[in-house]
């Protein structure tokens, strides 16, 4: 039996050469002869990380390795998701040495405790730690690239969690940045993230377009494959971004080729598949519960961050919805309530699975409970406002919609009651029930509340309108449009003063004081500018037409005469002169030449059967004792027929019969135009040849 020197030598040599399996083997030898032997367990702890078995190399850290090797136990915290737990380790090594005097962790405890708070979204204290290790890190350093990308990744993060970056970040950044490294595409990826968060499109479009080119000059060694694989993230952000700029087919392009890619990590496809799906919408939705199924594996529950798996669900409800899957909807929808209580729009798709079934009033009011819940939410206060303008009668109540809006008003703030937003939605839903007024008054104290805001830029100096140009030229064109000229003329000397060679402005001007003074009216009007490229145009004849009349109701003056006096403007001239018969051109066949038009058939309007041919021929048949064509079936029932018959049944001619020869139709007669064709004659003419073709009927045994 083998001592445990041996062993130990033997476990060396397996340790050099990396193969696992045997170090494994050795190491359970060593802990049968000793089980409380530390070398032997950290050994097997380290290879069971090596080997991913985080769960198992944790369970032995956690019993017989208690208080040791922290950053080993951190790491397989950090690896099975137990973040909480990671987080909390680190604390408490920090508080032992800040206990023992020494004021910082480890470099890989530092760097451990940074990944885990981005994986928690502590965005915050993430940035702060990572500051911290670049102050400590020489720029010549090859871990500083790697921190500043982590850094910049954190920093965009920030900025799409919603949350205030602070300036001394930008200024931290741009101190620490050089051309080293600018020359990374992961540090192009982020800086393009950060853009994309700002709403910067067109700079992240050319960060992105910098981090591709300095991707496929990094790896010009390797294989189109394997380019592919890693540009596949860039791509995806590319399409992103079209998405954003509303460059749709571009974007779809992109997501579906990077869906082509192969043995691409999880993340990359899924987002792909799940942006696909937002653009289609309603439109190919058996494809699209396809590729929501790429977004929605297992795989994928802890590497996405909480905001991406808010989209992620959202769409996949959105996809119940559209197929009207109402009660799985709803269900998924409240389910997810539990754990996103202040997800706005769950409690929107709650009220959309009734508001489809056309339940208006019932929507309306499960929006009104939602609305109660959360006092503070605008969606909701918005979609309530909406509703009450859609119910089912077809007509829209605006005295609710403005009850609803001026009481969610009220709720607010004092400073919040009059932002611009709110103000217009409020001044058109007055303007809409009849009520301009109200709308007019809201209007003047909302200038109030601006100008008061702005009391303070005047005071240090500043010059300008009391509200922003765009609210003063919508407010003035209301004033205008609800006869408050005077008040409308104020708004626009205002705007005037603002900007002097501004037409529409001058116009609204000039349109207010022609109301109450003229004078005022006529000497702006020489303010405005001339015309350019206006055609010569006879003045006097534009007048004498009246727009939107034939002219043949235009009335013109006698010359000499004494009649023709002035209408009054807007008046219908009244028609001079007997009105002109119009004959009526015959109707003629297609493609009949009309030089021969005295050639036309004038029994061409009658069915065939009641033309002169039909009944000359009907006629000659009579006469050679062939009867008519009515008559060609009666007969005794054994009657012998040409070609012979089987039986006497009268069964069909094999041989069959003559071909009948048809009659040539005579020659049309010329006919002239006046002539009008008697249809009760003709009728009548049938009549008698067909009573006289007709034999008396024989007293026989049978009907036949």
């Amino acid at each position: 039996m083998a001592n445990i020197q041996q062993l130990f030598g033997e476990l060396e040599r397996h340790v050099k050469r990396e193969e696992n399996d045997k170090v494994l083997t050795i190491s359970d030898k060593i802990l049968a002869l000793d089980p409380k032997d530390k070398d032997a367990l950290h050994c097997k702890a380290i290879t069971l990380i090596r080997l991913e078995r985080y769960t198992d190399a944790l369970a032995i850290l956690n019993r017989q390795l208690e208080g040791r090797f922290v950053f080993e136990k951190a790491y397989c915290l950090y690896r099975t998701n137990q973040l909480t737990d990671g987080a909390l380790v680190i604390e408490n090594r920090r508080n032992e040495l800040r206990a023992a005097g020494e004021h910082q962790l480890s470099w890989d405890l530092r760097h451990l405790e940074a990944q885990m708070l981005y994986r928690m979204e502590r965005y915050q204290e993430c940035i702060e730690l990572y500051a911290g290790m670049l102050k400590d890190t020489s720029k010549t350093d090859d871990a500083y690239n790697d921190i500043l990308t982590n850094f910049n990744a954190c920093k965009a993060a920030v900025l799409y969690a919603g949350e205030k970056l602070d300036k001394r970040w930008e200024e931290f950044d741009s101190e620490h940045a050089n051309q080293k490294q600018k020359a990374t595409y992961e540090l192009s990826f982020n800086a393009a993230c950060a853009q994309i968060a700002k709403g910067d499109y067109h700079d992240a479009l050319k960060l992105l377009n910098e981090a591709k080119k300095v991707c496929r000059e990094a790896l010009k060694e390797y294989d189109e494959e394997e380019v592919e694989q890693e540009m596949a993230i860039l791509v995806v952000q590319t399409a992103y971004v079209y998405q954003l700029l509303g460059r749709v087919e571009q974007a779809r392009e992109l997501y579906q080729s990077v869906l082509k890619i192969k043995a691409l990590e999880v993340t990359v496809p899924a987002v792909a598949a799940n942006n696909l799906v937002a653009i289609q919408k309603d439109d190919d939705i058996f494809d699209s519960l396809k590729k929501i199924k790429t977004a929605t594996t297992k795989a994928l529950g802890v590497k996405f961050f909480s905001s991406q798996k808010r989209t992620i669900a959202m769409n996949e409800l959105l996809l119940n919805l559209y197929q009207n899957k109402f009660v799985a909807c709803r269900d998924t929808a409240r389910q997810l309530l539990k754990s996103q209580p202040d997800n706005d729009a769950l409690y929107l798709i709650l009220a959309a699975t009734t508001q489809k079934q056309k339940k208006t009033a019932k929507a309306l009011e499960e929006l009104r409970e939602y609305a109660v819940q959360r006092p503070d939410s605008i969606a909701i206060q918005f979609a309530i406002i909406q509703l009450e303008l859609m119910n089912n009668n077809g007509t829209q109540d605006y005295t609710a919609a403005i009850e609803s809006l001026t009481r969610f008003l009220v709720s607010l703030p004092e400073e919040e009651q009059h932002r611009p937003g709110y103000v217009a939605l409020l001044v058109w839903l007055y303007d809409q029930a009849g009520q301009g007024e109200k709308g007019v008054d809201l209007l003047s104290k909302a200038s109030a509340v601006w100008s008061k805001a702005s009391g303070s830029h005047k005071n240090k100096g500043g010059s300008g309108p009391a509200m922003p140009l765009p609210l003063l030229r919508q407010t003035a064109a209301f004033k205008l449009r609800s006869h408050r000229y005077k008040e409308a003329a104020k708004d626009y000397e205002e705007l005037v003063r603002a900007d002097p060679e501004d037409p529409a402005s001058i116009a609204g001007l000039i349109m207010a004081y022609s109301e109450f003074e003229p004078a005022l009216a006529e000497k702006y009007g020489a303010s405005l500018p001339e015309m350019k490229n206006v055609m010569a145009l006879d003045v006097e004849s534009l007048e004498k037409v009246v727009p939107g009349l034939k002219r043949e109701y235009v009335s013109t003056e006698k010359a000499g005469g004494t009649t023709g006096a002035r209408r009054r403007p807007g008046s219908r001239p009244r028609r001079t002169g007997a009105r002109k018969a119009h004959k009526r051109k015959p109707l003629l066949p297609k493609n009949f030449d009309t030089k021969q038009a005295g050639t036309a058939d004038p029994e061409r309007w009658l069915p065939k059967r009641d033309r002169a041919a039909a009944r000359l021929a009907r006629t000659k048949g009579k006469a050679s004792g062939g009867g008519s064509r009515k008559d060609m079936g009666k007969g005794p029932q054994g009657l012998n027929m040409e070609g012979g018959g089987i039986g006497g049944t009268g069964s069909a001619r094999i041989a069959g019969r003559e071909h009948l020869i048809p009659p040539t139709p005579a020659p049309a007669a010329p006919v002239v135009e006046e002539e009008v064709v008697d249809v009760a004659a003709i009728a009548k003419a049938k009549s008698a040849a067909s009573s006289a073709g007709k034999k008396k009927k024989s007293k026989g045994k049978g009907k036949w």
